[in-house]
């Protein structure tokens, strides 16, 4: 019973695992053969892929309010928490500016995409992955929002900071979003699925992308800061999303869905976020990369525990 339920969670990790590590890896083969200039191709992501993945998912998924806010109670909850785990880590190991904005957002921000998704299907089904939407919806703003802000704090004063996140596009896409869907206004279908295969083309370039980044990236084990990030995201990152699901009252379904997805490795989109705005790309990058591996392990715990 027990090695047949491992065996299928090992199967179901590698069949969310093995399309984002052939577009990554197809990604760091091309830059060793072609040398790609990735601050280009990040801006390409960060300033349209992103903004239009963000807007088409937003006006496609089901939302009710109750669900939302609760929700949105525990995505403050988890972020906040986490975000403050991650800011006391890097004061006690003394990290200059960058590495703190990339340190804290390797620690607060989670995949609840690429990762959650497949996973959640495999353990709650159809209804659990629409359910797992509901996260992703509330979990976008902050996410591309705050991120931003923490990758440019690193590096500029707060005023510049704000400055910098006024010019970005994706917090704009996200409002729209939400505009469009609380008024209840249609988008024509000529305008709404250009944006939706920009949105889709995303994933896959921002993948790409990032393999580029992690292939230039020297793999050495001994990073000892960078694996108390890890250890923060994926042991204590857990423990957290249940303690606040807890207090906000999400149970059922709806409860294990959201603990299994903020218990995912760090998120892809902060290397892009370090990139544009000078943070401490490689920190993020070796982050994302570690937590990843690690994750076969720690998820596998944690779905055992949430069922």
């Amino acid at each position: 019973m027990i090695t047949s339920f491992l065996v299928a969670v090992g199967r179901t990790f590698a069949d969310a695992l093995l399309p984002p590590i052939f577009f990554a890896g197809l990604g760091a083969l091309t830059d060793r053969l072609l040398h790609f200039e990735l601050r280009s191709l990040s801006r390409l992501c960060l300033y349209i892929l992103s903004p239009a993945l963000l807007f088409s998912s937003l006006m496609k998924v089901e939302v009710t309010l109750a669900q939302a806010g609760q929700v949105v109670a525990f995505v403050v909850l988890v972020l906040s928490g986490m975000a403050l785990l991650g800011w006391i880590y890097a004061r006690l190991r003394r990290m200059d500016g960058p590495t703190t904005g990339a340190a804290v957002m390797a620690v607060t921000f989670f995949n609840a995409v690429t990762l959650g998704f497949p996973f959640v299907l495999f353990a709650f089904g159809e209804e659990g992955l629409s359910l797992a939407a509901v996260l992703v919806a509330t979990n976008s703003l902050p996410h591309n929002t705050c991120g931003l802000f923490l990758a440019a704090r690193g590096v500029h004063g707060t005023g510049q900071s704000l400055r910098k996140l006024a010019r970005m596009p994706v917090p704009y896409a996200i409002l729209a979003a939400l505009f469009l869907r609380a008024f209840e206004i249609p988008l024509p279908a000529s305008v709404f699925e250009p944006i939706d295969i920009l949105g889709r083309a995303g994933i896959p370039v921002l993948l790409i992308t990032i393999g580029m980044e992690v292939g230039r990236i020297p793999l050495r084990m001994n990073h000892p800061d960078t694996w108390g990030v890890v250890a923060l995201r994926l042991l204590v990152g857990p423990l957290w999303a249940w303690w606040a699901a807890s207090l906000v009252g999400l149970g059922g379904l709806l409860g294990q869905v959201v603990v299994l997805q903020a218990s995912m490795p760090t998120a892809i989109m902060p290397i892009v976020f370090a990139r544009e705005l000078g943070s401490n790309v490689t920190f993020v990058s070796r982050a994302v990369l570690f937590s990843t591996l690690s994750s076969i392990l720690t998820l596998s715990l944690v779905l055992v525990l949430v069922r």
